[in-house]
């Protein structure tokens, strides 16, 4: 071998020792058995795993940042020093609205079984319309009917129950009820010559359950729902001849 290819021959060789080692230092140990090319695969791999976790460690980062500035630009959740409470908590509704309960609910009635009267607690629009269905319906025989006298109605209901012309609707006779709560039945436009008392009462009495009895309290109750609340010995007066209406309906119908 000549002098020029002895060098070059070193050359190299010492070129491929000082690659091992270095390869060595960075990747660690050869136990491949691959040797140098394994090493180096090994060492690249490891560079991309790094680079990687970088990145996802990066996203998971820049995620985090963003949720922050979402909760600092939105309404986020309660801080740690929150009550827990909107920012309505503890104010007062507004006047009037009694927060969406009628007046009667605010109030208070008297606990007392309605039974039919229950539907007393119909919205407006309801009661007005069965109060024009009523007037529709009315016959002259019905006008004569609630032209008697209480005792009268009391003997037709009970004894001739067949032949009377009435209002039998609760939710009718109520809507006629509420009508004369404020001391003047529209039933007197209509032909009936009678008292407003004496009409409350039949028109009361007539829309009860024939089994539960007409009380003070119910009349409180009813009058207190329909808006014009009957109270004291007025009260005590028109449950009698209510209830008095009550039990000749009883009679009559079985």
């Amino acid at each position: 071998m000549s002098k020029s290819k002895k060098a070059a021959f070193l050359v190299a060789g010492v070129s491929v020792i000082a690659c091992s080692a270095l390869v060595t230092l960075t990747a660690g140990p050869d136990t491949s058995g691959f040797g140098f090319s394994a090493a180096l695969a090994q060492n690249s791999g490891a560079q991309s795993g790094n680079q990687g976790g970088q990145g996802q460690g990066n996203k998971g980062s820049q995620s985090g940042q963003g949720n922050q500035g979402g909760q600092g630009s939105g309404q986020g959740g309660p801080g740690e020093d929150s009550d827990s409470k909107g920012p309505q908590a503890g104010a007062p509704s507004s006047a009037g609205s009694g927060g969406g309960k009628p007046v009667w609910a605010q109030e208070g009635i008297p606990e007392v079984e309605l039974g039919r009267l229950s539907v007393a607690r119909s919205p407006d629009q309801v009661l007005q319309r069965a109060y024009e269905e009523a007037l529709a319906s009315l016959t002259p025989e019905m006008v004569d009917f609630y032209s008697l006298s209480l005792d009268e109605m009391i003997a037709e209901l009970s004894l001739n129950w067949d032949n009377v012309s009435i209002i039998d609707s609760p939710l009718q006779s109520l809507s006629l009820f509420k009508d004369a709560l404020d001391g003047t039945s529209v039933l007197t436009t209509m032909g009936v010559t009678n008292t407003n008392d004496t009409l409350l009462a039949a028109l009361l009495g007539i829309a009860s359950d024939k089994a539960v009895p007409v009380t003070t309290e119910t009349v409180v109750a009813v009058s207190t729902i329909l808006g014009t609340p009957i109270t004291g010995d007025e009260a005590d007066a028109l449950a009698a001849d209510a209830e008095a209406i009550r039990i000749a309906v009883l009679a009559g119908h079985g």
